[in-house]
């Protein structure tokens, strides 16, 4: 039976620290399993599955959601498809159900394309491209995308993964996170202001049990280290884990803690750290909102570091 999610491209590289490996869909580009020896390090789902709660989806032209799906543009007003129909969003863009074409590949890297085609809520042509890479350290994914319209575009890019360490429950790990702000939102998910997260149960930066408190909730105002790198630490006790880190082009990073999760064993509680180049609803607040002039290409990146000699 052909998988729900297309072809399944599979990486592997020996490291200091065991066989690092990953697969990769044609389906969305979603990271469908990132796996350290026998461990796994994202939360899979089986290939005959439809990609469940968005897990490791690329998420372009916009991530997160689109208040009712409707922005300006130039004067115009411009309606997106409501794929969330229970709130009434746009959400997570115009590729998750595309089928990516590889263009590179090396038994420990993949570089895939797909192209947004202009429509009439998106009247841009977008060639996008995002590259997996297992490297001793872990994982580096590369996002390019060139505009080919002749207008400048509007444009964001994000990714959806979930991330654990084996079989360790996630209530037992420290989710640690430097952010200063968190935008508050409503009942349908769209910001609404901004809150200062020091002082309340946002604040990530001496770490905080994964699930308290349940997290739906968009982070900026990064820290970054010298080398522009933000960073989001999923740790045990004894301080091994994952660096997720996102270079400059994403000022955001969302963190979702769901207990619903669907395995072939039933719901499970799952993390997603989502690095974003901008906010939920940026058409429409322009805030952090990328702008890709005709014929150029933008790039950014993000990447998982393991921090552990046997995890």
């Amino acid at each position: 039976m052909y998988p729900a999610t297309g072809q399944q491209f599979s990486l592997s590289l020996h490291t200091k620290n065991g066989l690092l490996t990953a697969v990769v869909t044609e389906v969305g580009a979603s990271l469908r399993s990132l796996r350290l020896g026998a461990k796994d390090l994202v939360q899979s789902y089986p290939e005959s599955w439809m990609t469940p709660k968005r897990a490791g989806l690329v998420l372009s032209p916009w991530s997160n959601r689109i208040d009712g799906g409707l922005w300006q543009h130039q004067g115009q007003s411009l309606q997106l498809p409501i794929n969330e129909v229970a709130k009434n969003n746009a959400s997570h863009g115009l590729l998750i159900s595309t089928a990516y074409r590889v263009i590179a590949q090396t038994p420990s890297s993949i570089r895939l394309t797909a192209t947004i085609f202009p429509t009439s809520g998106y009247p841009f042509l977008i060639t996008t491209e995002v590259e997996y890479s297992l490297r001793e350290q872990g994982l580096l994914v590369l996002h390019t995308a060139m505009n080919r319209s002749e207008y400048p575009a509007p444009y964001g890019v994000g990714v959806h993964p979930y991330f654990k360490l084996g079989e360790r429950p996630l209530q037992e790990l420290t989710l640690k996170s430097s952010a200063k702000t968190v935008l508050v939102t409503d009942e349908r998910l769209i910001p609404t202001g901004k809150q200062a997260v020091a002082g309340t149960d946002f604040d990530l930066s001496a770490g905080r049990p994964v699930g308290s408190p349940a997290l739906d909730h968009d982070f900026t105002d990064l820290d970054r280290d010298r080398w522009g790198m933000a960073h989001t630490y999923l740790l045990d006790e004894a301080g091994e884990g994952l660096d997720i880190w996102q270079d400059e082009s994403f000022k955001h990073v969302q963190y979702f803690t769901p207990t619903d999760f669907p395995t072939e064993n039933g719901t499970v509680s799952a993390l997603a750290v989502e690095p974003c180049t901008a906010g939920p609803n940026a058409f429409n607040t322009k805030e952090d909102l990328l702008t890709i002039e005709p014929n150029r290409v933008w790039t950014g990146r993000w990447g998982v570091d393991l921090l552990t000699n046997a995890l």
